[in-house]
């Protein structure tokens, strides 16, 4: 984990963890194992900071602005852990026409598969019955239905206390939010991913 990047809620950095690892690694393992293991609740440490990155140099707009996620770092502790057992199943799993976020894949696969399907309907304009449709979804990862998520793991024969710990990461968050250097509100959403969830 980068211990350069910003601390979570509670102000803990990944180098205050790495620096005194022999001191408190104990305890994170035990602590993280114990949520892991279902004897605690994710919720206690899921506690998310949003605040904004300006990516231009005078924003005018919030479209100027890019929103980070800080999680505490145990919760990323955990939330890695849970992602690198999904990676030994996510090729079986998604479909093959998924290109990102799978091991071995390319996005740029998706480029080429749209550009196959572009020049089929070039060759066959003549034909009845072909279309393209280009959908792009703003936010996507914003809009995303928990019990979708839930359903499908479900159906594609994760055990229950597997999508048990995963729906608990993903659902049991708070947001609050960083305005001029201090930390305000409390949110609870009912749907959407953050970027590293697992």
């Amino acid at each position: 984990m980068n211990p350069s990047k910003a601390p979570g809620k509670d102000g803990l950095s990944a180098m205050f963890y790495q620096k005194f690892r022999d001191t408190i690694g104990t305890s994170v393992t035990a602590a993280c194992l114990e949520i892991l293991n279902g004897g605690r609740s994710v919720e206690d440490i899921n506690s998310t900071v949003i605040t904004l990155i300006p990516k231009t140099q005078n924003p005018v707009s919030m479209t100027d602005y890019r929103p980070i996620s800080l999680c505490n770092v145990v919760y990323k502790i955990i939330a890695k852990v849970i992602t690198n057992r999904l990676k030994g199943v996510m090729g079986k799993v998604i479909s093959e026409n998924q290109c990102a976020f799978i091991p071995g894949r390319l996005i740029f696969d998706n480029t080429i598969v749209g550009f196959e399907c572009l020049h089929r309907l070039k060759i066959n304009w003549r034909k009845k019955g072909s279309m393209a449709i280009k959908i792009d979804i703003a936010k996507a990862y914003d809009r995303v239905e928990w019990n979708f998520i839930e359903k499908m793991m479900l159906r594609m024969g994760f055990s229950t206390k597997w999508v048990k710990l995963v729906m608990n990461c993903v659902s049991k968050v708070s947001y609050s939010f960083m305005l001029n250097g201090e930390i305000c509100g409390n949110i609870k959403p009912s749907r959407g991913l953050r970027q590293g969830d697992p």
